[in-house]
């Protein structure tokens, strides 16, 4: 490329000479063009070690995730079983819970039952009692 232009340019000196203007107005014109529209070699270096340092950044992160990965899908398996077995629990509990609310009734009806026929029985016992004494 740099070639190319310092052929044009000296294509470009050769034909102002012949035509006898002072190229070098106009080619300090050009250079200056050039230079504004260009980053000093500093700046230049700098931008191009801050990718290249971004870059073995991210691929070092990249094989810490690839190394990550198969961990990952492990965990992920693990915790799909464990959400499983969560719900197997739940639905378990559900059912226990709704048999425990049918014994407690049960229970309820069992023990009010038990009441009625101690207060009969006392009935009974006092009345015996009532008759034993003259």
């Amino acid at each position: 490329m740099r070639v190319c232009d310092l052929a044009i340019a000296t294509a470009l000196v050769a034909g102002l000479l012949a035509c006898g203007e002072n190229p070098v107005p106009k080619l300090q014109a050009e250079r200056k063009a050039l230079l504004d529209g260009s980053r000093p070699k500093v700046e230049f270096w700098a931008e191009v070690e801050r990718k290249g340092t971004f870059a073995k950044e991210k691929r070092g992160l990249d094989a810490e995730v690839a190394a990550l990965q198969p961990k990952t899908i492990a965990l992920q398996a693990d915790a799909d079983q464990l959400t499983a077995a969560l719900a197997q629990a739940r639905g378990m509990n559900a059912q226990t819970a709704a048999a425990l609310a049918g014994n407690r009734a049960e229970l309820a009806r069992l023990e009010a039952e038990v009441a009625k026929r101690e207060a009969t029985l006392a009935g009974f016992d006092a009345r015996r009692t009532e008759v034993a004494q003259p």
